[in-house]
C-alpha cells in the first residue's frame, strides 16, 4: 500500500480540530432552568469543572470523516503483495559467436526462466533456444537501438552483451526503458584489417587511433576498401534556406579538405545523404539521414537527429564550426569505417544510455471508490446523530 500524493498526509492534523471542538462544549457546560432551582444550596448551584468527551461516537465519526477525506486526496494506492510479482528481465544480445558461446550458461539460463532474450540484428530476433542462436550468423550490421525500443516499457531490469570493444556501439547515445547493467565479453570485435578510403586527391585517409581521418600510405598490390576517386555523393537538402546555406557549407568544407564530392539533387530515391527538417517515414537502411528541429529518439543506426534547426542563432555546431566533423563521422560509420578497436569501460559506456520518457499515462489510486463509498455513509450517519443530538 503506498500513496501518489504523500504530501496530502499532512491533513491528518486536522484531526485535532473536531477533538477541541468537543473539549470546548464539554468546558462550557449548559445552564438548565428547573422548577426547584431556588431551593438548591449554593454549593450545590456550580457549574462541574474538568473536561469531558461527550457524546463519543460522534466524535469518532467526525475524525473518521477527515481521515477518509485525507486518504482521498492522498491517493492512497494498493499495489498487493511485492512478494507475488515477478520481475522482468530482458537480455540484448549483440556482437559474434564467441561472444555468446562466452555467455552460454547465462543466456541459457535466462531462456529456462522464459525471461525476454533479443538479439540486435537487423531486423531483432527473439531467442528461445539456444541452438536457434548458435543457428543464426554473426551480426554484421548491430540494430541495437531498435532493439531497445522494442523493450516493454515495465521493465525491472535489462543486461547488455557487448564484445570488448568500443566498435560495439555505432551510437553516441542510446534510449533505454531502463538503464542496463553490462556483461562484457573477453574476445574484442575489431577488424584485424585496416579500412582504406580513397578520395578525388588522389589520397587515402584511414582512422587512426583517435578516430580522426588521417592520410596514409598504402602498400603495393593493397586496393582502398571504399574508392570515391571517380564518383560523387548524391545529397538531398529539405531544410529552409536558412539552414541550407550552413549544410552546403559544411558539405564544401569537407570537400575541400579530404577531396569528397557532394553532389546536390531534387530525388530523394537516388540520394545518400538525406537533410531534412521534418520526418519522412519509413527510412532506407542504405541512406544516412539527418533531421534538425526534431525532438524524438534515432529509431534506427543510419539516423541523426538534432533537437534545434541548424542556423547560427540556435545550434551550437554551427557556431562552434563542428558541423563538418560531425556529418564526416557518421557518413564514415555508416560506410563501415571504425577506428581502431579498444577496449570498453562499463563505467563510460553507462553514460551513453539515457533513460526513454515513459508514457504519459498516470497510476491512479485504485482505492478511491471504496473510500468515496466509506466517506459517504460516514458523513451520513454523522449528520443523522447531529441532527438527533442538536450538535
Amino acid at each position: 500500500m503506498s500513496f501518489l500524493n504523500p504530501i496530502a498526509l499532512w491533513g491528518l492534523l486536522a484531526i485535532s480540530i473536531p477533538i477541541l471542538i468537543h473539549l470546548w462544549n464539554g468546558k462550557k457546560g449548559k445552564t438548565i432552568a428547573w422548577a426547584a432551582m431556588e431551593f438548591l444550596n449554593v454549593d450545590e448551584n456550580q457549574v462541574s469543572k474538568g473536561f469531558k468527551l461527550e457524546n463519543w461516537l460522534l466524535l469518532a465519526l467526525r475524525i473518521l470523516l477527515i481521515g477518509l477525506l485525507v486518504l482521498l486526496l492522498a491517493q492512497l494506492f494498493w499495489i498487493g503483495n511485492p512478494t507475488t510479482q515477478e520481475k522482468k528481465i530482458a537480455h540484448v544480445l549483440t556482437g559474434e559467436k564467441a561472444l555468446w558461446e562466452e555467455f552460454r550458461f547465462e543466456i541459457q539460463q535466462a531462456i529456462e526462466r522464459e525471461e525476454l532474450v533479443l538479439l540486435a540484428d537487423n531486423p531483432s530476433k527473439e531467442i528461445t533456444t539456444l541452438d536457434a542462436l548458435f543457428g543464426l550468423e554473426d551480426i554484421s550490421n548491430s540494430n541495437l537501438q531498435s532493439t531497445l525500443d522494442q523493450l516493454p516499457e515495465e521493465l525491472d531490469s535489462l543486461i547488455l552483451y557487448l564484445p570488448n570493444s568500443n566498435l560495439a556501439l555505432s551510437s553516441d547515445f542510446y534510449s533505454s526503458p531502463v538503464l542496463p547493467t553490462f556483461q562484457i565479453g573477453e574476445a574484442s570485435a575489431g577488424r584485424s584489417k585496416t579500412q582504406f578510403l580513397k578520395t578525388r586527391l588522389n589520397r587515402v585517409f584511414a582512422l587512426n587511433e583517435a578516430g580522426v581521418l588521417d592520410s596514409v600510405n598504402v602498400g603495393e598490390g593493397e586496393n582502398p576498401t571504399f574508392d570515391y576517386s571517380e564518383k560523387s555523393i548524391p545529397v538531398l537538402i529539405q531544410n529552409s534556406e536558412n539552414e541550407r546555406q550552413f549544410i552546403e557549407a559544411a558539405l564544401s568544407s569537407i570537400s575541400e579538405v579530404y577531396g569528397f564530392e557532394f553532389q546536390i539533387t531534387e530525388s530523394l530515391d537516388s540520394a545518400a545523404l538525406v537533410f531534412s527538417n521534418k520526418a519522412l517515414g519509413k527510412l532506407d537502411l542504405e541512406k544516412l539521414y539527418f533531421f534538425s528541429n526534431l525532438i524524438e529518439y534515432p529509431e534506427s543506426e543510419n539516423q541523426v537527429i538534432f533537437a534545434n534547426s541548424l542556423i547560427f542563432d540556435e545550434s551550437e555546431l554551427i557556431r562552434n564550426g563542428q558541423l563538418p566533423e560531425l556529418i564526416l563521422g557518421k557518413f564514415l560509420n555508416h560506410l563501415g569505417i571504425n577506428q581502431k578497436s579498444t577496449p570498453l569501460n562499463s563505467e563510460r559506456i553507462s553514460d551513453r544510455f539515457l533513460l526513454k520518457p515513459k508514457n504519459s499515462n498516470p497510476q491512479k489510486a485504485n482505492l478511491n471508490e471504496w473510500l468515496m463509498a466509506l466517506l459517504l455513509g460516514t458523513l451520513m450517519i454523522e449528520r443523522y446523530l447531529a441532527f438527533k443530538q442538536g450538535i
